[in-house]
């Protein structure tokens, strides 16, 4: 195997393990996003009051927001989120800010899909952000967190091939 054959391997690796690792986290930030969402639905039912329908429609409606969160946010690893992380990685830049700046345009562009067209101040709504707004940051900053290691090994091994290309001052006699 070549050199270039063997870079291309681990540059594929690299994608695939991030890749995992977003969908980890848009998994996660589905569930958040249902979870803060029922929250939200069971305060309303308790002050407005509590009712087997009520209840019905508070779980479909958490079912709702995780399905969708999860949809739009595999389409956007799929879309934005892999090739901004090959990207970077070219680039070599290993930061939490370009993921959160996407996360955070994904969900604009959702929410101005979600109110049909440009939003108006009764679109801004503490269910819209706890349904878009939330889940698209917990999922940026959480694969952040789950690629630091990946990112440190990385950065070990340009360190080392770094070394190892270095001419060295020592003349071996044998």
């Amino acid at each position: 195997m070549t050199e270039d054959q063997a870079q291309q391997t681990i540059d594929q690796i690299r994608v695939n393990i991030a890749f995992e690792k977003l969908v980890f986290s848009v998994l996660t930030g589905a569930a958040i996003g249902g979870g803060l969402t029922l929250l939200l639905d069971l305060a309303g039912m308790v002050l407005g009051g509590l009712s087997f329908g009520a209840l019905l429609a508070a779980l479909l409606n958490t079912l709702l927001a995780s399905f969708l969160t999860f949809l739009i946010g595999f389409f956007a690893s799929v879309a934005i989120g892999a090739p901004l992380f090959v990207w970077l990685e070219k680039n070599k830049r290993r930061n939490v800010w370009p993921y959160l700046a996407a996360a955070c345009a994904v969900a604009i562009a959702s929410f101005v899909v979600s109110a049909g067209g440009l939003p108006q101040a009764s679109d801004f709504t503490l269910k819209t952000l706890v349904q878009i707004f939330i889940p698209a940051i917990f999922i940026a900053v959480m694969f952040a967190r789950l690629m630091v290691p990946v990112w440190r090994a990385a950065e070990k091994a340009e360190a080392q091939a770094a070394e190892r290309d270095r001419p060295s001052n020592i003349i071996r006699l044998h």
